[in-house]
């Protein structure tokens, strides 16, 4: 067996063993079963057994296409997330109205309202 069908095997086997599937195509060559008086015909069983291995062999490469494809869907799907992100709302400007005015103007009401509150506690005291 060549260098790259074996990596390729290995493979199988591991992606397999994750998902449960006790069986790989490799197994199934390997698989080597007793004569009795009255057994099965070894060309028959061999040719089947070739069936089952060219179905696993679909069946990894179906799944480790599957696999690439949700992996490339989820960082499709991270990069959408992070670029869907709202930017900062921009503070709003009113036309021909100076912030510093605003500013000045919210600092005013702020020491208003700290006076009002002052006053009404002193004449609660009272």
């Amino acid at each position: 067996m060549d260098e790259h069908m074996k990596r390729r095997l290995d493979k199988q086997r591991k992606l397999f063993s994750q998902l449960g599937i006790g069986l790989d195509a490799l197994t199934i060559h390997e698989k080597e079963f007793s004569m009795k008086l009255r057994g099965y015909d070894p060309e028959e069983v061999d040719t089947f057994l070739d069936s089952v291995i060219k179905d696993y062999e679909r069946f990894y490469a179906t799944i480790a296409d599957l696999m690439d494809k949700w992996q490339e869907q989820q960082i499709t799907l991270r990069e959408l997330k992070a670029e869907s992100k709202p930017a900062p709302a921009p503070a709003p400007v009113i036309q021909g109205v100076d912030p510093k005015e605003i500013e000045d103007s919210i600092t005013k009401l702020e020491s208003g309202i700290r006076l009002l509150k002052e006053s009404v506690q002193r004449s609660e005291m009272i």
